[in-house]
């Protein structure tokens, strides 16, 4: 659905009128005096552990307990608890969207994920089940002059249980569900001594695939089969000194998803002359192969691959596409493992009325992912990639803890993660001897092409930052931030590999790649962030503030000036309330922002010397606009009725943006719809939504407490989450277009009198909608689709846990 301009900003407004009416009204009726009913919510937001309807910046926190009643297992599922948040996933690599940042021509992660506080630096490594979680919080809008690394547009922080000391604990969960689902988790906390404990969490699971092969009983996707283990060891010498050391590993060996879109889709044909590719408002061709030479005489469509299951004038079995969204017939085998291992120190100490706090990680991130390339049954050709990711980073702050007006926090952070063996590359394979250069492929014995890209590098960065808010009275205070950073980014390419050396490129071992031939590229890059805000308490219930700040992410590495190109910037304005209504039963907040994200990686035509020509190059220049409201609450309506809800309004769109056609471009004819621009193919997308980012998202749960008496209480929770729909591509073509759509999650739980067993049913996806979370353009014009998850039921059996 899409929601004219207009329309957003009348509904924004009417939306803020309606909210200052509800919040006066109230106020006029409610008794102040009234202790709060709702729970009181603690984040760490602001480094310091604070009522999160004081913290004046729009965050969201979910504790771990709910994360287990709506059943978030992980980071695909965020999006249901957190309003504006869009996850999108190809392969490995989950990618969160929110108030348009990460949408587009970012260098680095837009909207990283940490972990206890440390910046995850891939976002494969976000993928990592949730287990044992405190709490989970997502702050919008930049926060660099807080946290560590790039917080261009938001960030979520993942917040585990740590060890205790008071009392031995050991709890536990079995869940069993269709898709051959069965999952095990548990921790011990054992109590050394008086100031010395430890923890172990740990789970495992494995499920059948949501993706059916019918071609292949190996070979079906989007399965499970995990395995998590996180220790941790808590010393408390004193009160006020406190250190925490942890380790963790977790492996993910299922076949999981494809790199990118899986199944496929079609090409897209004009409707009237069915020569021409028209992506536009032409309709989906249901093949993969040739359309040509048919005896019929129909004319040759344009798109497809012979190796893509053949041609469909031949009849060829594999050249149409197999029927159904979770259905596909390829012959390969996916080959994949994800695998990390991290350690984690976490110091607390107060001392002097401070507070300091030393965080500290070493993550080693490992991938391989490996698929059908042709997306058919054909044995043809395989590609994937693979890559190692090894970084270590410090967070060392400083806060005041002493009364008075001024409070303030001041950190400095490093990262590093130029090891040398970290290493990226894509890989592609011929299963069979196709043509000069593939001597003795197999399905067994692939022959890895000689133009396989490998590269090795990383980023240093070290940043200065500080944040000071002073109280000028009992009801105003003012906030000012600021950050300073330095990035060096290096960056080299493999040698390449001989083209005349088959058998050196003979698997079913990948290639050995070696260094040296090949310049090392580096560039550094400096820039200074701040924040700006200020808060009023109208009262002990009821504050409003407005934010500005701004964010940066370092370019990439120039080859000719051996310097980084522009950063990415943003600058953010935020305005909000936050109140607590209705003698405290009803907690009310909501957030009107804009932005504009700059620098973005674009196309542009750069002239080649004085030649004339101009070839298009992807550099810094793209831009996106980004503005909305939110609003989110939690409601005790009776003893036994709960209400929780959020909505998003997002207006984000292309302010100036070229995307090139690419593989929508046959024979060198431009598609229906695009532009020709210095003779290169594009479409200029200024003024267009931007991708992931629906106009409207509309979350509401519902929970009812029936209690049993001696025998407990039953909760049965109904979660429905409306989309506005989004596009799920850059480009502006009408494949890529996501309906609107709602989504309805099912749940009854029982709990017994003492809290401590637990049995929960659930339906995930109870209508089983159809949504498509990625959309790619293979070569000549080949589109495919990735889709969520379908409905899925299951029992969890739970002690203490």
């Amino acid at each position: 659905m899409k929601i004219k301009l207009s329309t957003l900003t009348k509904t924004t407004v009417a939306l803020a009128v309606a909210n200052a009416l509800i919040f006066s009204n109230a106020y006029a009726q409610m008794n102040t005096e009234k202790e709060s009913e709702i729970e009181v919510i603690q984040v760490s937001a602001t480094k310091r552990l604070t009522n999160i309807q004081q913290v004046p910046l729009a965050v969201t926190a979910i504790s771990g307990s709910e994360l287990v009643d709506m059943q978030i297992n992980d980071v695909m599922s965020l999006e249901k608890a957190i309003p504006g948040v869009t996850v999108t996933s190809f392969g490995n690599n989950p990618q969160i969207i929110l108030r348009g940042a990460g949408s587009a021509g970012t260098t680095d992660i837009a909207v990283p994920i940490y972990h206890n506080n440390m910046y995850l630096p891939t976002t494969g490594q976000a993928l990592a089940g949730y287990l044992d979680i405190e709490r989970i919080e997502a702050l919008r809008g930049p926060q660099g002059t807080l946290f560590g690394r790039n917080t261009f547009g938001g960030l979520i922080n993942v917040i585990t249980k740590k060890p205790d000391t008071e009392e031995f604990a050991f709890g536990g969960a079995v869940t069993l569900g269709d898709f051959g689902l069965i999952k095990t988790e548990g921790f011990v906390n054992v109590p050394v001594s008086d100031n010395v404990a430890f923890r172990i969490t740990a789970a495992d699971e494995k499920r059948d695939g949501f993706v059916e092969n019918i071609n292949n009983p190996n070979g079906d996707i989007k399965d499970s089969d995990y395995t998590y283990v996180r220790g941790q060891l808590l010393f408390t010498p004193s009160d006020t000194f406190s250190i925490n050391l942890t380790a963790s590993h977790w492996k993910d060996t299922g076949n999981g998803s494809l790199n990118y879109g899986y199944k496929p889709g079609g090409i897209p044909i004009d409707r009237d002359d069915t020569t021409r590719i028209n992506a536009a408002d032409g309709f989906l061709d249901p093949r993969f192969g040739v359309y040509e030479g048919c005896a019929d005489g129909s004319p040759d469509r344009p798109g497809g691959r012979t190796v893509s299951g053949g041609n469909v004038c031949n009849g060829d079995p594999f050249a149409t596409i197999v029927p159904g969204a979770r259905t596909i017939d390829y012959d390969y085998t996916p080959n994949r493992e994800l695998e990390e291992t991290a350690f984690y120190v976490n110091i607390d100490w107060e001392v002097a009325d401070h507070s300091v706090m030393v965080n500290a990680a070493v993550f080693d991130y490992q991938s391989l992912n490996l698929m059908d390339a042709d997306l058919s049954g054909l044995a043809s050709w395989v590609d994937g990639n693979y890559s190692t990711s090894k970084s270590e980073q410090l967070d060392v702050t400083v806060s005041s803890l002493f009364d008075g007006p001024l409070q303030y926090t001041v950190g400095v952070y490093y990262f590093d993660s130029q090891d040398p063996e970290n290493t990226s590359a894509y890989l592609f394979g011929s299963l069979v001897e196709s043509y000069s250069g593939y001597a003795g492929a197999t399905p067994e014995t692939p022959s890895w092409a000689y133009w396989n890209s490998e590269g090795r590098g990383g980023t240093k960065s070290t940043a200065l930052y500080g944040q000071a808010t002073y109280a000028l009275s009992e009801k105003l205070n003012l906030t000012a931030g600021i950050r300073y950073t330095e990035d060096d980014r290096e960056s080299q390419s493999a040698d390449p590999l001989s083209f005349g050396d088959t058998a050196a490129r003979l698997g079913p071992a990948l290639p050995t790649r070696t260094y040296g031939s090949r310049e090392v590229k580096r560039g550094k890059d400096d820039n200074t962030d701040y924040r700006l805000g200020a808060d009023y308490h109208i009262n002990d219930d009821l504050m409003v503030y407005a934010t500005y700040a701004t964010a940066y992410i370092a370019g990439s590495t120039d080859v000719a000036t051996q310097k980084l190109l522009a950063p990415q910037t943003n600058k953010a304005f935020e305005i909000g309330v936050k109140s607590t209504l209705l003698d405290g039963s009803l907690r009310l907040n909501a957030a009107a922002y804009s932005g504009k994200f700059e620098g973005l990686t674009t196309t542009a035509f750069i002239e080649q010397g004085t030649t004339g020509v101009a070839v298009a190059t992807q550099v810094p220049g793209g831009s996106i606009l980004s503005r909305g409201f939110e609003i989110e609450g939690f409601w005790d309506v009776t003893d036994v009725l709960v209400v929780d809800f959020g909505v998003s309004i997002d207006l984000s769109e292309y302010d100036k943006f070229i995307v090139d056609a690419g593989n929508l471009v046959w024979n060198g004819v431009a598609p229906i719809g695009s532009e020709t621009i210095s003779n290169a193919i594009v479409y200029v997308v200024d003024g267009e939504d931007t991708p992931y980012t629906p106009d409207m998202t509309i979350g509401v749960g519902v929970s009812y407490f029936f209690d049993l008496g001696d025998m407990g209480t039953i909760k049965p929770h109904v979660f429905a989450y409306y989309n506005s729909g989004y596009i799920s591509n850059r480009a502006p073509v009408f494949f890529a277009d996501q309906d609107a759509y709602t989504k309805i999650d099912l749940s009854v739980k029982w709990d017994s009198v003492d809290g401590d067993y637990s049995v929960q049913a659930y339906v995930n996806n109870a209508s089983d909608e159809l949504i498509k979370t990625y959309t790619e353009i293979f070569s000549r014009a080949r589109v495919a689709y990735d889709y969520n998850s379908p409905r899925n039921v299951g029992v969890r059996f739970a002690y203490n846990f």
